[in-house]
């Protein structure tokens, strides 16, 4: 059973909503506007909130996921997950009350967090080899294709009526179906708490790996918009293009991870840090819009190949029963490198007075030469 498309096919398509809560961000202005005129007491700042409040959800859920799957083994959780997304995603559209709204995007969060890193365990559990790699790969790949997907189709929603933005989470729904129908319980299902624990010198390079990528994908998304628009005078159009461009290019490294893996070995993981690294640095040269199209397929691209080889890395170094446990925890470090970026890369510069919008692209150059020196390490570790 577990070499039919329809498995594959359920087993990564449940990752384009891992980043689902991002999908009403255009309709941040127009939300604002319908919130605002029912309560003249909710502000811009707190309707923005609704997209980031998942957020926090989601890197606590993914930490507390391993109690779920304990009790209620892998299969159950990832239904739970997307019941969660599917009901209070949409939930918004037929309410009034900003607080209820509030706690239905947390709930959100939660949801999403309770199968963020199932997402990679199930793969390493069904899968072995090339196939497993490839899969890891197109996870990664669907990841981004369901950013992209929700976004639009909640910005086409929009058209129809702003509150209706939410019920772009009952495609959910479908999904929830067809992964009951086509994927089975795994064996190592509910593997006791004390068993997946580990903490090693290992796992603290993953997640510091996954901590400096962090602060560098992010550092390139919020940097490019106040790099081109508010330095160099260029349209809000031409930023968000690059924003898709680097977005969308990531989508061709994850469907071709397998053969790149297969092809480079260990190698793949310097090869994308260093281009993450490159397309860093092109932002530091002096304007010429091509070459920063080049820097932002470097980036995106980069980006997933980095976080694909880490996750097919610790399905191959670790027991079955501690691979969701170390992906949590790689997640996690991820996680707190996006939090840290504007602070790291804004605040900090502002308050020693330094420049602010080409020092970042340099500050997150440079992390990516400390990222190669922790994987030259991490990779002559034994297993």
């Amino acid at each position: 059973m577990k070499n039919t498309v329809m498995m594959r096919f359920s087993l990564v398509v449940i990752s384009i909503f891992l980043m689902s809560h991002l999908a009403i961000a255009p309709a941040i202005p127009k939300l604002y506007e319908y919130y605002h005129a029912q309560n003249a007491g909710i502000g811009l700042a707190s309707v923005e909130s609704l997209v980031t409040v998942p957020a926090m959800m989601i890197t606590i859920t993914v930490l507390l996921s391993n109690l779920v799957v304990s009790w209620l083994g892998t299969k159950k959780t990832v239904l739970l997950g997307l019941g969660l997304i599917g009901l209070f995603g949409a939930l918004p559209t037929f309410l009034t009350s900003f607080p209820l709204i509030v706690l239905c995007r947390l709930l959100l969060g939660v949801g999403i967090g309770l199968y963020n890193s199932l997402s990679i365990s199930l793969i390493s559990e069904f899968y072995q080899g090339d196939l497993r790699a490839q899969m890891i790969g197109l996870r990664t790949a669907f990841l981004n294709i369901g950013k992209a997907l929700t976004t639009f189709i909640a910005g086409y929603v929009l058209l129809v009526g702003v509150h209706y933005t939410f019920l772009v989470y009952l495609l959910a729904f479908p999904v929830l179906i067809l992964f009951y129908l086509s994927v089975p319980e795994p064996s190592h299902s509910q593997t006791r708490v004390k068993e997946s624990l580990v903490w090693n010198q290992k796992v603290g390079l993953i997640v510091a790996l996954t901590f400096l990528v962090g602060i560098s994908y992010i550092g390139a998304t919020i940097k490019i918009p106040s790099l081109l628009v508010t330095k160099y005078g260029f349209s809000t159009t031409s930023s968000s293009q690059l924003l898709t461009i680097l977005a969308l290019s990531g989508i061709v490294t994850g469907c071709f991870f397998g053969p790149i893996l297969k092809s480079l070995g260990n190698a793949t993981l310097f090869v994308v840090l260093i281009s993450m690294g490159l397309g860093n640095f092109l932002f530091t040269l002096p304007v010429h819009f091509p070459l920063f199209v080049l820097a932002s397929i470097l980036v995106g691209m980069s980006f997933v190949g980095i976080m694909s080889f880490n996750f097919y890395y610790i399905s191959k170094q670790f027991p079955q029963e501690q691979v969701h446990f170390v992906t949590s925890l790689a997640i996690t470090g991820g996680n707190i490198g996006v939090v840290l970026t504007p602070i790291l890369l804004t605040k900090l510069l502002e308050k020693f007075q330094i420049e602010t919008f080409i020092t970042p692209f340099y500050m997150s150059s440079s992390l990516m030469l400390l990222a190669c020196l922790l994987a030259y390490v991490l990779v002559g570790l034994k297993k």
